[in-house]
């Protein structure tokens, strides 16, 4: 029809690669036509009367309604909800052109009694149909993007509201086609479907309605803020050496420290001083006492070999720290900005993956790296920052807030009325061009309203296009969030490695020093007061764990998005 295929490509398909050439409108002669009206499969356009109507736009239903004469025999009037509706325009001639103008269901009749006249309203049900749908069809489908940290829950929810909640995040339509199908039109096709040549239209059916400038919006702020737990681990380094090894790790050391021998700690006063602070041991080396030698000149017997005559050692201490990543999205179309100033709007995400869990992380003592690659740890059910998710909800803003942006900027829409049969294939999501009534004016269809009386005989569609305004110069961006913000964490305190040790029971001996760290004890042989045995101990000293690496860190990154329109002509 028209030169151009009706009907021809698939769902979601919007179009090819290749730009075909405008269809050009030009005037013409009159026809005659007439109304073919099948109901519930039977032809009963015999019994039309009074106009008919059908109107549609880019986003819902089709809508048809129109007047039957139902004559003097009784009717069942139940009987006409739900049943089937077709509507087939047809331009007498040889041969006949039959154009099909809706397929739907009738919904809402209404009948006079008096008048015997039966009132139709049909519709094409679009909610009905993504109602009944599953959520993967509707995906494929629909396609567009869709997050729950944007949108809620899809469990017992509106399959219809899950369905405009990822048209949401689309440059497109959701509407019917004459045939009462589900599709997607664009709102920025390419090439011109139509020109309408000068004298093609209705004299003074021309109309202008132009954008208001608080619908104008040019600017929205979209903050994303990412809340997670950030499983933290301090590590401290620890040496201590007996001074009775004389600094040596070997045999010779241990001969050393026999000659003069004193207490020793062993392994477990070592992990309970660590523990007792909360820390726990991710790596050791122990350098332990000699089992029995009876091969010294000097025969050696010791069945404690857990004693220590040195120890080096790592402690660590884990906690999860609340983080929050904060995106400042700034998408301007920066030539609307600098001609009216900020026409601004403001939305917000919220990413939360707190949980009660994180406790596992405190109390947990392995390593990450003894951790087998399949392992039923708690530990690997943590949650962690979650890139992917953090990118899902990020697309699924970023696609509804540039949707949002350009959506504004066509909201100046023209208007139109032609002979319904010269423009037939008219339809949403293609793109018109208006050469006439002393306008040039490109724009996509939004809407269209046809009626079609047979008592005057006018048979006229109304058409209505949203015009966009932008610079065929500006740039666009590519939406995406920038590289995480850095998360700048005080220095901490640093505290001594080596660990102290102090000997009693020697009148040589210092006074007993409960402050020094490391080991405590007495010598084996003394010569001092017995009251100056040292307690035997070990201590462990751990750093200070700054309030700022526990409240809550907040890391911003500040981003700036350009939105393009594309550019339509308006000019009177």
């Amino acid at each position: 029809m028209n030169n151009a295929p009706i009907n021809s490509g698939p769902l979601n398909s919007m179009g090819g690669s290749a730009i075909p050439s405008a269809v050009v409108i030009t005037p013409s002669t009159g026809f005659v036509w007439r109304w073919i009206v099948t109901l519930g499969g039977v032809d009963v356009s015999d019994q039309l009367t009074g106009p008919v109507r059908v109107e549609g736009s880019e986003d819902g239903d089709m809508v048809a309604t129109l007047n039957l004469w139902l004559g003097d025999d009784p009717v069942s009037i139940r009987g006409y909800t739900g049943q089937t509706l077709a509507l087939d325009f047809v331009v007498l001639g040889d041969p006949e052109l039959v154009s099909r103008r809706f397929t739907g269901f009738l919904v809402q009749p209404e009948f006079d009694v008096l008048t015997r006249i039966l009132s139709c309203t049909g519709t094409t049900r679009l909610s009905d149909t993504f109602e009944a749908m599953e959520l993967d069809a509707i995906d494929l489908t629909v396609g567009g993007s869709w997050s729950q940290d944007v949108f809620e829950e899809t469990a017992g929810r509106s399959r219809w509201e899950y369905t405009q909640e990822r048209m949401s995040t689309r440059r497109a339509g959701l509407n019917a086609d004459r045939a009462g199908q589900a599709r997607l039109t664009p709102w920025y096709p390419a090439g011109i479907a139509f020109d309408f040549a000068p004298g093609s239209t209705i004299y003074q059916s021309l109309d202008i309605s132009l954008s208001s400038l608080s619908e104008t919006t040019n600017v929205l702020e979209l903050e994303i803020d990412y809340r997670f737990p950030r499983y933290r681990q301090r590590n401290q380094d620890y040496s201590w050496l007996h001074p009775g090894t004389g600094g040596n790790t070997s045999l010779t050391g241990f001969n050393a420290w026999r000659a003069d021998s004193t207490e020793l700690p062993d392994i477990q006063m070592v992990t309970d001083a660590v523990e007792s602070a909360g820390w726990f041991i991710t790596w050791n080396s122990w350098y332990r006492l000699p089992g029995s030698l009876p091969e010294l000149a000097q025969p050696w017997f010791n069945e404690n070999i857990d004693l220590l005559l040195g120890a080096d050692f790592v402690a660590a201490v884990r906690w999860a720290q609340p983080a929050v990543e904060r995106y400042r999205v700034r998408l301007v179309v920066q030539e609307a900005l600098d001609a009216v100033g900020e026409v601004i709007v403001r939305d917000r995400i919220v990413l939360d993956t707190d949980s009660d869990t994180d406790r596992l992380w405190e109390q947990s003592t392995e390593t990450e790296d003894d951790q087998p690659v399949e392992s039923d740890d708690p530990l690997d059910q943590l949650p962690r920052r979650d890139q992917v998710r953090l990118d899902a909800a990020a697309s699924t803003g970023l696609l509804r807030a540039r949707a949002q942006l350009l959506q504004a900027q066509r909201q100046s829409t023209v208007s139109w009325q032609i002979p319904l049969a010269h423009a037939l294939a008219v339809d949403f999501g293609q793109r018109l061009k208006l050469s006439d009534q002393g306008a040039t004016v490109t724009g996509t269809v939004i809407a269209l309203s046809e009626e079609a009386d047979i008592d005057s005989g006018a048979a006229l569609l109304t058409i209505s296009i949203a015009v966009g305004q932008g610079d065929a110069a500006a740039v666009s961006d590519a939406l995406q969030l920038p590289a995480p913000p850095a998360f700048v964490d005080d220095i901490a305190p640093v505290i001594e490695s080596t660990l102290d040790t102090q000997i009693g029971l020697r009148i040589s001996s210092p006074p007993y020093n409960d402050a020094l760290t490391g080991f405590a004890g007495s010598y084996s042989i003394g010569n001092g007061d017995p009251s100056l045995r040292y307690p035997r101990r070990f201590a462990v000293p751990t750093p200070e764990i700054p309030a700022q690496w526990r409240d809550e860190a907040v890391a911003e990154q500040p981003v700036i998005i350009r939105v393009a329109p594309p550019v339509d002509v308006l000019e009177v």
